[in-house]
């Protein structure tokens, strides 16, 4: 077992991220290439773009379908036949005699990375817990980084001694031991929800982003500005009716409504302004090196190395960070250090040293790749996890939009450079489009940075109950968070729950509410307890888990046998992956000292201030979703203001199902 997976789930993670890793080398390993393709195939750098943010705009047209792909063909199907396209799409731009024909062996590779890869993170997201995804999704990283980090150097001396046609001839010859390695080792998993293959959402949704990123990208060179930007609002306004068409179909192609909770939504405008910066900085630092610096491409792949190899491996150290210290403290330090890497950039000049460029460049990446998995993993832990393949199609929708978005965008801001200086010679013109594009990266990397303090919390405030949703898992405005201590939260009630059929609706109402069921004398503690009463109240009332209110009866914390287990239990933070033995910090405190200092604490310096709680109010089926969804046995129930009323408990739910049976069967006689 490894992070709680089992051999065969890791094997067949082991192949879908061999996949991943192809995939985002493929994405990686163009850059240092393209001033040599605009040579060969003699086209400008507004057209060579397209070859980056065209891959983007067709993987943003292809994502979109992934939540009826993943519902519709199993894990086998969809995978092989994804590679056998990229594998012809990566042949066809091997021996392409043109620009378009390489343009088409991209489109195909993107088709594929649009049908793969939300199902591949979909999978991963479900194989390990929820508690151990922040570490799990930096183990994908610095797998997925490896891609990056080889990808610029690799394709650099690729392009220096063979030509860059082999660039493509290597990833067909990768992609086809990916298939042999899927056939004979991938196996189905999961059974997701079909949603509907609208024709008209899809018509919506690909015209809108066609429309949309086409403008975009062609706004620096287009001959009519008029066009564009008719191109672009016909783009906003289709997108927009996609999204109003989802929120009204009763099974939506993409659950757009995931957005309505916080969490989520705060994590993907962060993360597609990151991955706007990122993929745009990808495309212009190598024109910067070669164009302006006039170094060779091998060079250039290896200015941007030690930044990609760092910054997987900070994708590693964040999640394990993230897991044990939760996302605020992990996120706040990363965004600044890209912020300083961004403005490094604008330092760059026509004569800048070589190892500056490199430091400036690494700077960023390292600050990036810091910020992304913390904040990827916070998002998606909010939602339930019947709604993770929708929430992987739209995130990568929307990160494949801002990939295509800011290449577009870097490189149309770079080619205004005759218009701001047209009496500066070549060379200054090159060099200025070239500050102007990382003067972009530094604003935007600043506008990060202001999301991410504003918006981004450990904690809720207050009290503030959370209802959650029968299907999207939360309700419009509230986060879910799991319980931090022990995987079921309490295992047994206080007090036991009162007698109920759930046939009876009281008061003629038409549905059954947490009220109904809930036991009403719960035992809770004070703010104020020290841990040595809650033992002993624990330890009575055979509980393993109790609320925590304030003077005002409000909701504010819980505290669990798992918290003290873990108080008292030696800590071990391994950075790295614990096979590595790369760096690991042991806590050798004495049991017999931790225990008495445990007894002295306040109940709220180790209690889980982010409590799983509904109202009252909240239809019972709901709440008993989230039961089983969080996979905990008992949750405190709150009224409007976030006081406590009672809890409700799978033994509570278990009573009335008795007491059911009990009457039907009197009925029946």
């Amino acid at each position: 077992m490894a992070l709680g997976v089992s051999r065969k789930d890791m094997v067949m993670v082991g192949v879908l991220l061999a996949g991943t890793l192809l995939a985002v080398l493929n994405q990686t390993l163009l850059s240092p290439a393209l001033p040599t393709i605009m040579a060969s195939l003699n086209v400008d750098a507004t057209t060579v773009q397209w070859l980056t943010s065209g891959y983007s705009l067709v993987e943003a047209v292809i994502i979109p379908l992934s939540a009826y792909l993943i519902g519709r063909f199993s894990t086998r199907q969809l995978f092989i036949t994804a590679f056998s396209i990229f594998m012809v799409g990566s042949l066809a731009a091997a021996l392409a005699p043109n620009f378009w024909v390489l343009l088409l062996g991209r489109v195909l590779q993107a088709a594929c990375t649009g049908m793969a890869m939300p199902m591949v993170f979909t999978v991963i997201l479900l194989v390990f817990p929820r508690e151990q995804r922040g570490t799990a999704m930096g183990v994908i990283g610095l797998i997925i980084g490896f891609a990056p980090a080889i990808g610029p150097s690799l394709a650099g001396l690729l392009v220096d001694s063979v030509g860059w046609r082999w660039l493509f001839g290597i990833v067909t010859i990768l992609s086809v031991l990916v298939i042999a390695l899927s056939v004979g080792l991938l196996r189905n998993y999961g059974s997701f929800e079909r949603t509907t293959f609208d024709k008209l959402s899809v018509a919506l949704s690909s015209v809108g982003l066609v429309c949309l990123l086409y403008g975009l990208s062609t706004f620096a060179s287009s001959e009519s500005l008029v066009i564009t930007g008719a191109l672009i609002v016909v783009g906003l306004v289709m997108v927009a009716l996609f999204v109003r068409r989802q929120s009204h179909l009763s099974v939506p192609m993409l659950k757009v409504d995931i957005l309505k909770t916080r969490k989520y939504a705060t994590a993907v405008i962060i993360i597609v302004i990151v991955q706007a910066a990122l993929m745009g900085t990808g495309v212009i630092t190598p024109l910067y090196i070669q164009g302006v610096r006039g170094y060779s491409a091998t060079m250039s792949g290896v200015a941007m190395l030690p930044g990609a190899v760092i910054g997987a491996f900070m994708g590693l150290v964040s999640g394990r960070l993230f897991d044990r210290f939760g996302v605020r403290k992990v996120v706040v330090p990363g965004c600044f250090v890209a912020l300083a890497g961004g403005i490094a950039l604008t330092l760059l000049g026509m004569d800048t040293d070589f190892i500056f460029i490199m430091l400036a460049y690494s700077v960023l990446m390292i600050g990036l790749q810091f910020t992304m998995t913390p904040l990827n993993t916070w998002g998606v832990n909010s939602l339930s996890n019947d709604v993770i393949q929708h929430a992987q199609g739209l995130s990568n929708t929307l990160n494949q939009v801002a990939a295509s978005m800011g290449t577009a965008m870097l490189v149309s801001i770079s080619a205004l450079a005759p218009s701001f200086a047209p009496d500066a010679s070549a060379a200054e013109q090159l060099y200025l489009g070239d500050h102007l594009a990382f003067t972009t990266t530094a604003i935007l990397m600043g506008v990060a940075v202001l999301v991410i303090l504003f918006f981004v919390r450990d904690k809720m405030k207050g009290a503030k109950a959370v209802g959650a949703e029968a299907q999207g898992g939360t309700a419009a405005g509230t986060d879910l968070v799991d319980y931090s201590a022990g995987l079921d939260g309490v295992t047994i009630d206080a007090t036991e729950g009162e007698d109920m059929n759930l046939l009876e609706k009281p008061d003629g109402r038409d549905e059954l509410i947490a009220s109904d069921a809930m036991t009403r004398e719960s035992l809770c503690v004070s703010t104020s307890t020290p841990m040595r009463d809650v033992i002993r109240l624990m330890a009575a009332a055979d509980t393993s888990g109790l609320p925590i209110v304030d003077a005002d009866d409000r909701l504010v914390g819980f505290i669990s046998d798992g918290d003290i287990a873990s108080y008292l239990g030696r800590n071990e933070l391994s950075l790295f992956d614990s096979s590595l033995n790369l760096y690991r910090f042991v806590d050798d405190t004495a049991m017999a000292a931790r225990l008495t200092d445990l007894l002295e604490l306040n109940v709220m310096a180790i209690a889980t201030k982010r409590v799983i709680s509904v109202k009252e109010t909240t239809p019972l089926d709901v709440a008993v979703h989230t039961l089983a969804e969080k996979r905990i046995k008992k949750v405190p129930v709150v009224d409007g203001s976030g006081k406590l009323v009672g809890t409700l408990s799978r033994r509570n739910i278990m009573h009335a199902i008795a007491d059911t049976i009990e009457e039907m069967e009197t009925e029946g006689n």
